[in-house]
């Protein structure tokens, strides 16, 4: 269909959005990767609207992309400048949250965002316990399956998604999943599970379900010192022995990272003073309230200090602790060119993966400063490779054999390319090399079903190349 004929092809919706009319920047800058241009923005309020655009979208072969808030980091929430695609926003789809005390569950549309979820819940004691630097939309959670700074303790998104309801791109627009809350149902496969991690390829995402845990009633946040970052998951189990259960948190920074942090403009004060340890780990303990405390803290990390496993460790006040924590990616990206690899292995073979990571880097791009940091707790790091401003941003050769060498790095420890950030383009080659033969195959079943025209998603999603 030609680009500039689409608007017509919306007639009669409630809002729709036009490039040269209104103002859609913001949903073709991307928080991380190159901008995208979007034929068009649409808007719907309810599932009928959404239903109304797919059915529109479906009968002219037009391609249709799912938007959350926008904060995706693997180049799945913006449509290519190459492709016509009709951009459908989430951000009108915001009925109230509906707070389920007896039951500990919300309801919540999809274009709700979790500041939003967790203010409603907080007046309950409640919260969705998935921490994270942006401020995402529940649909764009559950489409990511994201992750966050207490995966540690709590989970990620998909262990909160009881229900959601979906939209299909098939001849009928079919709705599929539900708002039910039920926290036992055998009755087969759980087709709201099918629409968790599916990067917008298997369904627009209208409203959920999700599990909501009790606020903690106090916690404990210091930033630990670590001179020898092979000792880091010995700390680890040190302090998760002598409390168990009760470490929320335990985030990496590396000396590069936040040296390079604490000198931004407007950043936190460095906790440890004039000095940038090796290693430095953000550490939080959260406690209920029946009676727990953080008193014995201090216990705890004087126990790591007689073990030989900390140089300093400083109490800091949880807002500062963790803004100092959450500025590490925004500091790094005003210094030049950074390459993201998201990436997890088993806990104990973290420290391994990430020297390894240091090495290969230093062998191919002396010139790059390997500034990771990340959730060490749950085997999780973001392997960020600076190249500043005044080398110059790296060639695509250059930018392959990088993330080929971390990528075969983690594939030897069982770990994973994608730890919390979702499929999108930036890994499309990666889950469709690595993937095995029946499951690509089950994707392809599923997209038939859901999809068979395969006009949902951005056209590199790995799910619309099979």
């Amino acid at each position: 269909m030609d680009p500039e004929a689409l608007p017509t092809l919306f007639d009669g919706l409630t809002a729709f959005l036009v490039p040269g009319i209104d103002d859609v920047a913001r949903f073709e800058d991307p928080a991380r990767g190159a901008r995208g241009r979007a034929a068009l923005v649409v808007a719907p309020a309810n599932v009928e609207e959404v239903r109304n655009v797919v059915r529109r979208c479906v009968a002219n072969g037009v391609r249709l992309l799912p938007q959350g808030a926008n904060t995706g980091l693997v180049g799945a929430s913006v449509a290519p400048p190459e492709t016509p695609t009709v951009v459908l926003t989430s951000e009108r789809l915001r009925s109230s949250v509906a707070i389920d005390v007896g039951s500990s569950t919300a309801t919540v549309s999809a274009g709700t965002r979790l500041s939003e979820l967790n203010e409603a819940a907080a007046a309950y004691g409640l919260q969705l316990p998935v921490d994270l630097g942006a401020d995402p939309a529940i649909g764009g959670m559950i489409a990511t399956n994201t992750g966050g700074s207490r995966v540690l303790r709590y989970g990620p998104m998909r262990r909160y998604v009881l229900a959601a309801e979906v939209v299909a791109a098939d001849a009928d627009t079919s709705v599929f999943g539900s708002l039910g809350a039920l926290r036992k149902d055998s009755r087969g496969l759980d087709a709201t599970q099918l629409a968790v991690g599916s990067g917008g390829a298997l369904g627009v995402i209208t409203g959920a379900v999700v599990d909501l845990v009790a606020l903690p009633h106090s916690s404990a946040t210091w930033w630990l010192a670590v001179d020898d970052a092979r000792r880091v998951p010995e700390l680890f189990g040190v302090l998760d022995r002598r409390r168990p259960g009760a470490l929320t948190a335990f985030e990496l920074v590396s000396r590069a990272a936040l040296e390079r942090t604490v000198i931004a403009a407007g950043a936190p004060p460095n906790p440890f003073g004039h000095e940038v340890p090796n290693v430095a780990v953000l550490a939080e303990w959260s406690f209920a309230g029946n009676g727990e405390g953080g008193n014995g803290v201090e216990d705890d990390i004087a126990a790591a200090f007689d073990a030989g496993l900390l140089a300093d460790g400083r109490l800091v006040e949880p807002s500062l602790a963790w803004a100092l924590r959450h500025r590490v990616s925004e500091s790094l990206r005003t210094l030049g060119t950074v390459l993201g690899h998201d990436v997890s292995v088993p806990r104990s073979s973290l420290m391994d993966l990430r020297q390894r990571a240091i090495d290969a880097v230093a062998a191919l791009a002396p010139e790059a400063v390997m500034c990771d940091f990340g959730h060490a707790g749950d085997g999780g790091l973001h392997l960020n490779v600076l190249f500043p401003t005044d080398v110059g941003p790296p060639g695509d050769a250059l930018r392959a054999a990088i993330r080929g060498a971390i990528d075969d790095l983690v594939l030897a420890a069982g770990g994973s390319y994608s730890a919390e950030h979702g499929l999108g383009p930036l890994n499309a080659e990666r889950w469709l090399s690595t993937t095995p033969l029946i499951e690509r195959r089950l994707v392809t079943a599923l997209k038939d079903v859901v999809d068979p025209h395969r006009l949902l998603g951005h056209p590199a999603h790995p799910y619309n190349r099979l």
